[in-house]
């Protein structure tokens, strides 16, 4: 995965032709401005008949500080963005910070000849939210956490939002808002539910290792329960100074079962089936052959003082 501080990665995807875009639109803006704002501007009662205005508005700038700042905050945070997501991730997101800005646009009959910055803020805000810490330099010279960046800009939209109300009316002030807010609205959601999912996962793989666990154990101890009464039946008959059949096939069958590496306890701590936690050891079968040849030569359980 690739690190927020990796702000021009990856060269190739969908970042760097948004960037393109944005050039080639601003080269066709300065040859004929209304000509081209009335074609691919986001104007309401066009909308039907000109579809592609929900996402060309943004392609828009008045004037070459506009392009500079949306074709550089595109190409860095867009950039990082899409190395840390992937491109269809990205995509998405992209698609619904502009359709964001332009349904919002839409609503209220507010008409977008320019990119209002909806898309750049809220890749910063995502930005922000993933890597707080990292830095940017103002002026290629001022080092600031861009955690700080995207709260001035959240200021700063505030402040705008009541400048274009009083001005301009509520569409214009709403359109901005409710566009920025779209993108990192969806990352949000995305973000934690992607969280939860992850976090569900693993507590479903816990669990289902967790009742692995259980029935493996539920299943040794109903073997060794089973196993052990045989065992002392051998063990008395032998004491008694008599061989009794089947005696060797028992041995063999504990055998068998012995599993190599167990770091079994010393032969006084075996207790049978007297205990629980020998039950469901996997190294029962090796003490009950311990057992069988005198080690220990009586099982003792102590009873715990009240």
């Amino acid at each position: 995965m690739t690190s927020g501080r990796d702000l021009f990665a990856p060269k190739l995807g969908l970042t760097l032709p948004l960037c393109g875009f944005h050039f080639i639109f601003f080269f066709l803006y300065v040859t004929d401005p209304k000509k081209v704002a009335a074609l691919f501007g986001f104007w309401p009662q066009s909308a039907l008949t000109q579809p592609w205005g929900f996402v060309t508005f943004q392609f828009l700038h008045s004037g070459p500080m506009s392009l500079f700042f949306g074709a550089f905050a595109l190409y860095i945070l867009g950039s990082a963005l899409e190395a840390e997501w992937g491109t269809t991730e990205y995509t998405v997101f992209w698609l619904v910070a502009t359709l964001g800005g332009s349904l919002s646009a839409w609503a209220l009959g507010t008409p977008m000849v320019s990119d209002p910055f909806v898309v750049p803020i809220s890749m910063l805000f995502a930005y922000a939210f993933l890597f707080p810490d990292v830095q940017f330099f103002i002026f290629f010279v001022i080092p600031v956490k861009v955690k700080w960046i995207a709260w001035f800009s959240a200021g700063v939209l505030v402040l705008n939002f009541f400048r274009d109300l009083f001005s301009f009316g509520a569409g214009p002030a709403f359109v901005r808002v409710l566009g920025a807010g779209a993108g990192f609205l969806y990352f949000w959601v995305r973000h934690h539910g992607r969280f939860k999912a992850g976090k569900a996962a693993r507590e479903a793989v816990v669990a289902v290792k967790t009742a692995a666990v259980v029935r493996q154990d539920e299943a040794l101890e109903k073997r060794n329960r089973e196993l052990f009464p045989r065992v002392e039946a051998l063990r008395e008959t032998e004491r008694a100074g008599s061989a009794p059949p089947g005696g060797e096939g028992l041995r063999g069958e504990l055998t068998r079962l012995v599993v190599p590496g167990v770091n079994i306890c010393k032969p006084v701590d075996f207790k049978g089936d007297k205990d629980a936690v020998c039950l469901k050891c996997e190294g029962f079968a090796e003490c009950s052959l311990r057992y069988l040849a005198g080690q220990p030569a009586e099982i003792v359980v102590r009873k715990r003082e009240p």
